[in-house]
């Protein structure tokens, strides 16, 4: 995981229709320990972060989601800008839609980064979860 000083990345929270939510924390237990998610639940990803010392400008969210090492889907999402100051900064995705039928269920492997306009990386991290058919 590779974080900028400035720009520190508190928490990813999914939300929506997830058994175990992962929650606020360490961002590298979240690759380490996959969570289960119901086929076809809708859900958006919340991001926490703080901006420190210098001011961002044109913060984009970006995702690519894996299956079996193949890229099955990307996501790229404007942030916004932002001057520094004490308090947290909140992002929320739109709601998605997560595959369904026997080919969506199985695991995936999510790389996460927020860049700017100057293509500067400030965080990057990878997480995963588990589509299931049910609850289990």
């Amino acid at each position: 995981m590779k974080v900028a000083p400035h720009c520190p990345m508190y928490g990813e929270v999914v939300v929506g229709e997830v058994t175990d939510t992962p929650g606020v924390g360490d961002l590298s237990q979240f690759k380490r320990n996959p969570f289960v998610v119901k086929e076809g639940a809708k859900y958006r990803i919340k991001l926490i972060f703080r901006v420190q010392r210098e001011g961002v400008s044109g913060l984009r969210y970006f995702e690519a989601v894996y299956r079996k090492g193949i890229r099955v889907d990307k996501a790229n999402f404007m942030v916004g800008s932002y001057r520094p100051k004490t308090e947290e900064h909140i992002f929320q995705s739109p709601v998605d839609e997560l595959p369904a039928g026997l080919l969506g269920r199985g695991d995936y492997i999510v790389k996460s980064k927020f860049t700017d306009d100057d293509k500067n990386i400030y965080l990057e991290w990878e997480w995963s979860f588990s589509v299931k058919r049910d609850w289990e």
